[in-house]
């Protein structure tokens, strides 16, 4: 079987959890903290809070930068559900702005002239679609001139890099963004089980995260109001349970250690697929942008023109044991924001061509040139047999 993506375990990664369940903290210890560091080592951001998940990480960062009842949020609409669930968990209002179809990330024109005419976001949600990187610092500029904050969501772009003015920038250094996050599901680059982080350059910002992060409880003697002991806390916000634990980030601290490798491992596939797919008419491989080096988390392709083309491709590829995936139906179709909002028809059309066409082929470390090679040979026997 071949799936369209899954976790890399080797034996130091297995070694890394042992070694946890023969410490003393198998929560709330050292190990956290050394994942942190290690992600503001890796993005250049100045400070990391580790959490249970890329949704809480999402979650978090709304709740920090104060988003509420009232407040506009935007995010793309060719996005897993979480990057808009998180305006509505904060009982904000959601919209969506379309992508630019040579990115499939969202369309900085599109926020431009969504904020010209009268919009007014609290927060937009750029999310690096496949692991490109959305165009933040033209976004970063936006939201000085406009006033919203910007939350990267760079679920899919942990080792993603762009290049902007001569510099390069890591996705998450919150260079161009107030916040950004990660998640560390067994798909994505590299994995802690379950697991997410949001990084920020903001002091302030980084300690509301870990408050919210630990049901609101707080030991700070700068702000209890009384104290009893040493054992005396207070809760001064409505707060979660969105700890990580240290057999998490134990995990997630060896699998760092082979990002690069994941990276290029990733990036050789990707290759081979387009140099495979590039000159057949009827396929549009993913975007590469000049100024960017993706760490791609999914490799996908649109079929051009024939609209029953990728349901054909991917039966005739699960008759293979060649599994793959749609990523993703745009949110706003979804019943709860459709009902909710009131959508018109073909809201975002640039994302609504995408999806009709889409799939993701199989990319993950350990998929062998072999492997491929079969899905390559089964999606062009395909096409020559139409």
């Amino acid at each position: 079987m071949i799936p369209y993506g899954r976790q890399y375990i080797d034996e130091s990664d297995k070694n890394a959890i042992l070694n946890i369940l023969d410490s003393d903290y198998l929560t709330c210890g050292p190990a956290v903290d050394a994942f942190e560091k290690e992600l503001c080592a890796l993005t250049g951001a100045k400070y990391a809070v580790a959490c249970a998940n890329g949704t809480a990480a999402l979650h978090l960062a709304c709740m920090a930068l104060g988003i509420k009842k009232g407040d506009l949020g935007i995010t793309s609409p060719i996005t897993f559900l979480a990057s808009a669930n998180c305006i509505e968990f904060c009982g904000g209002s959601t919209d969506f702005i379309d992508i630019d179809s040579d990115t499939l990330c969202i369309s900085v024109s599109g926020i431009e002239n969504y904020c010209k005419n009268g919009g007014k976001p609290a927060v937009i949600i750029p999310v690096d679609f496949a692991g490109v990187p959305a165009d933040l610092p033209a976004i970063w500029d936006l939201a000085r001139t406009f006033g919203f904050k910007v939350i990267e969501d760079a679920a899919h772009a942990l080792g993603s890099t762009y290049t902007h003015e001569g510099n390069t920038y890591q996705c998450g250094c919150c260079a161009h963004s107030d916040l950004a996050i990660f998640s560390f599901h067994p798909v994505k680059t590299i994995t802690t089980g379950e697991g997410g982080a949001i990084m920020t350059n903001d002091e302030a910002l980084a300690e509301r995260l870990r408050l919210f992060r630990n049901h609101g409880m707080t030991k700070d003697p700068y702000i209890l109001t009384k104290n009893d002991g040493p054992w005396y806390y207070e809760m001064h916000e409505l707060g979660y349970n969105y700890r990580i634990t240290d057999l998490q980030c134990a995990l997630g601290l060896s699998q760092l250690k082979k990002l690069s490798l994941f990276k290029k491992r990733r990036q050789e596939i990707v290759h081979k697929y387009s140099d495979a797919f590039k000159d057949n008419p009827k396929i549009l491989v993913p975007p590469w942008p000049n100024n960017t080096s993706p760490c791609f988390h999914i490799y996908t392709v649109q079929f051009r023109d024939e609209p029953q083309t990728r349901k054909n491709v991917y039966e005739m590829l699960k008759t293979k044991n060649i599994f793959t995936q749609v990523h993703y139906i745009p949110v706003y179709w979804q019943p709860y924001y459709y009902h909710k909002y009131n959508y018109p028809l073909c809201k975002c059309p640039s994302a609504e061509t995408y999806y009709y066409s889409c799939l993701s082929l199989p990319l993950y470390p350990e998929l062998t040139d072999s492997d491929t090679n079969l899905v390559i040979r089964s999606i062009q026997s395909f096409f020559s047999n139409m």
